[in-house]
């Protein structure tokens, strides 16, 4: 088997236990959404984005460094794989960020004041 294939099997190995969760967060929001439609459609879009960032980031973790790092003259390789490694995870942790952000906004979406 390729090993960048069995590196991106091995990833979303990981995260079959997230996988699982967004699926069932995700049935949960459509089973919601006559009731609260806003929030359940913005729950819906994070989800799918977070679902989304999996499987891409995924890929790209076991596929792209290696285009940088070959392309890298020998002195240079430390530097370039380690600028490579930050680059994808500061660009996988922001698409996260948007998720919660999206996550946090639709807990607050729609709230009615209480009465005092």
């Amino acid at each position: 088997m390729d090993p960048k294939l069995s590196q991106f099997l091995t990833d979303l190995s990981q995260q079959l236990s997230t996988m699982l969760a967004v699926l069932g967060c995700t049935i949960f929001a459509i089973v919601r959404w006559a009731r609260h439609p806003k929030v359940s459609a913005v729950v819906l879009i994070a989800l799918v984005v977070l679902l989304m960032q999996i499987f891409i980031f995924a890929a790209v973790f076991a596929w792209v460094p290696d285009w940088f790092i070959k392309s890298a003259t020998p002195e240079n390789t430390e530097a370039v794989t380690r600028n490579v490694y930050l680059v994808l995870g500061i660009m996988s942790n922001v698409v996260i960020a948007v998720v919660f952000a999206l996550l946090l906004a639709a807990v607050f979406m729609n709230r009615r004041p209480v009465a005092t």
